[in-house]
C-alpha cells in the first residue's frame, strides 16, 4: 500500500513538473509574439484615405525672392573693361527658389490639380489660397462648379478653369472661375474690389504651377453680366483683344470700375480673370490680373 501511494505521489509531482514547463514556454512565447507584433502600433489600411492620402496645405506668402516685378528688368550689358583680358569671368547662377507648393501629393489625390492660386487679402478678409483644377476630356466643362477635389459632389465644388485654357496659363486670357459662397469661402471675398481704397491697397495675386511663380498685378475690377467671356471673345484677334483692354480694363469714363492708371496693358499682355456672380447669378464680378513676372522654381 505504502509503496503504491509513493508512485502516486512521484507520478503526480511529474505531471506537476510537466504543467508548469508548459505553461512556462506558452507564456515566453506570447510574449515574444506581443513584442514582435506590438498591439498597440494600430496597421495602416492602404485603401484608408484619411492614414495614406497627404493633407492639403496652404502654400507659404511669397518670400522676398518672389517680391513682384512691376517694372521690366534692365537688360542693357554691363560695361566691358578695356584692360586685356586672358579668359573670360565666371559666374554662379543663383540657384532657383523652391515653389511654395509641393505638387506632387495634391495631383496623388486628384492629377486634375495643375496650378495653386494665391490672393492675400490682408487683415480686413481671409486669404483666397487655394488649388486650381481642370477636368478631364471626360467630364463636362463645369465638372468642379460642384465637385471637390476628390471629385465628390459638393456645392461649393473648386476653383476651376476650362479645358478651352491651356494649362501653362500662356493663353491671352485665361479665366479661372468659383462660386461665392455665403459662409465666406471660395471667391465670396471677390466683391470687396469694389471699394476704391481696398483696391489700391491690394495689387498683386500669385499662381504656382509646377516650376514656376506667376505673379500678376490686378489692373481692373468690373462688374460683368452673364456672358461666357471666352465663347463670345475671340482673343487671338487682336482688334478683339484691344478692345476688351479698352472697354473692360482702361476705361477712366467709368463709374463703377477700379482700374490702374499708371499700368500700361497691350495685346502683348497675358490676362487672368478671376470670376464670381454676384446677385443670385444675376451677374459677375471679375478681378483682371496682367502677367507682370514669371519666376522659375525648383
Amino acid at each position: 500500500m505504502s509503496n503504491s501511494s509513493d508512485r502516486n505521489k512521484r507520478s503526480n509531482r511529474i505531471w506537476i513538473l510537466v504543467l508548469l514547463l508548459s505553461l512556462i514556454l506558452l507564456l515566453g512565447g506570447a510574449a515574444a509574439y506581443i513584442l514582435t507584433h506590438p498591439w498597440w502600433v494600430e496597421p495602416l489600411d492602404p485603401n484608408d484615405f484619411h492614414t495614406q492620402a497627404p493633407s492639403i496645405t496652404a502654400p507659404e506668402p511669397p518670400t522676398a525672392s518672389h517680391s513682384p516685378v512691376v517694372e521690366p528688368f534692365d537688360t542693357t550689358s554691363v560695361p566691358v573693361s578695356s584692360a586685356p583680358t586672358t579668359a573670360p569671368e565666371t559666374t554662379t547662377e543663383a540657384p532657383l527658389p523652391d515653389n511654395p507648393v509641393d505638387f506632387e501629393p495634391l495631383q496623388a489625390i486628384n492629377k486634375d490639380v495643375y496650378a495653386w492660386l494665391y490672393l492675400p487679402m490682408g487683415p480686413e478678409k481671409p486669404d483666397i489660397d487655394l488649388p486650381i483644377l481642370q477636368p478631364g476630356p471626360k467630364d463636362d466643362i463645369d465638372y468642379y462648379l460642384h465637385h471637390d477635389i476628390n471629385r465628390k459632389y459638393l456645392y461649393a465644388g473648386c476653383l476651376y478653369t476650362q479645358p478651352v485654357n491651356a494649362l501653362d496659363f500662356s493663353d491671352r486670357v485665361t479665366v479661372i472661375y468659383g462660386h461665392n459662397m455665403l459662409n465666406g469661402t471660395m471667391f465670396s471675398n471677390l466683391p470687396v474690389f469694389r471699394d476704391k481704397k481696398f483696391f489700391e491697397a491690394h495689387e498683386f495675386f500669385y499662381i504656382y504651377t509646377p516650376g514656376h511663380i506667376l505673379t500678376y498685378r490686378i489692373a481692373a475690377t468690373i462688374p460683368f453680366d452673364t456672358r461666357h467671356i471666352l465663347n463670345c471673345f475671340d482673343f487671338s484677334d487682336d482688334r478683339v483683344y484691344e478692345d476688351w483692354i479698352e472697354n473692360y480694363i482702361v476705361n477712366p469714363k467709368s463709374m463703377v470700375r477700379n482700374f490702374r492708371e499708371d499700368l500700361e496693358i497691350t495685346t502683348d499682355d497675358r490676362l487672368v480673370i478671376l470670376s464670381t456672380c454676384l446677385e443670385h447669378g444675376a451677374s459677375r464680378y471679375l478681378i483682371e490680373g496682367v502677367l507682370v513676372s514669371d519666376e522659375l522654381t525648383n
